[in-house]
């Protein structure tokens, strides 16, 4: 009996260790679907105040383990075709980020990753992957729905808000929404999943938003299409050939 109870704790114990580690919760978190490969192709509705724009984005995503690979570059209109967004993460490293624009390849700093994806609403720091490196990571169970878990996040690094408060599916991992707020708990900025498809572990958003609660605006972005390719060109993820 009591190898049997030893048994059922080693196999229970990683559930457990997962449900009260926030860093552990979050790894297994995703913003578009849980799969290691992927390439999805996005619409976004850019709405200002003075108007709106829309660009068509490709995201390829590839996962190994700890390493976290993913490329973003404008489909259309076919004149920002150059821009491009690379992130790589790697073993425990906060992720590091580079733009391609019309005027070059440059390196992201980590005093800059409130910048402007595409010129959308969106940041380097937030768009294409979730990730808990460079925060300190906390449960809030006061947040909590019955459906989702809350997660703070307060980046360790200068940033233009205090904290983010990710709020997770508990039954596949989905993402559903988020605030970035203040110091004294105003939102500043809100992520909101509106549509989505499918049902558990295959539970994908149609569409979400990206709203600047401050400024005014917000970015729209709609699933094109979906595909998960067995691997991706390592190439496709190297600085040197964006």
């Amino acid at each position: 009996m009591k190898r049997l109870s030893l048994v059922i704790i080693a196999l229970v114990f990683p559930f457990l260790a997962a449900a009260e580690d926030p860093a552990i919760f979050l790894s297994s978190a995703y913003l578009f679907t849980p799969e290691p490969v992927f390439v999805v192709k996005i619409g976004m509705n850019i709405q200002e105040p003075g108007g709106q724009k829309t660009r068509e984005v490709e995201l390829s995503v590839e996962k190994q383990g700890d390493r976290s690979f993913s490329l973003s570059r404008v489909t259309r209109p076919a004149f920002l075709s150059d821009m491009k967004f690379l992130k790589r993460s790697e073993n425990e490293k906060v992720d590091s980020i580079w733009v391609k624009t019309s005027r070059g390849v440059r390196r992201i700093g980590d005093g800059n990753r409130n910048e402007s994806v595409f010129g959308s609403h969106f940041t380097v720091e937030d768009f294409g992957s979730i990730d808990g490196k460079g925060f300190d990571l906390s449960f809030n169970k006061s947040l909590d729905t019955n459906s989702e878990r809350a997660i703070v996040a307060k980046p360790l690094s200068p940033a233009t808000y205090a904290l983010r408060v990710i709020w997770v599916e508990n039954d596949n991992g989905l993402v559903t929404r988020m605030e970035y707020r203040d110091a004294s708990g105003k939102i500043l900025r809100r992520y909101l999943v509106t549509k989505t498809t499918g049902s558990g572990k295959a539970m994908r958003p149609l569409e979400a938003r990206m709203e600047d609660l401050v400024n005014g605006g917000s970015t729209t972005i709609s699933l094109l299409s979906f595909s998960t390719p067995a691997s991706l060109p390592e190439h496709l993820f190297s600085p040197g050939t964006l």
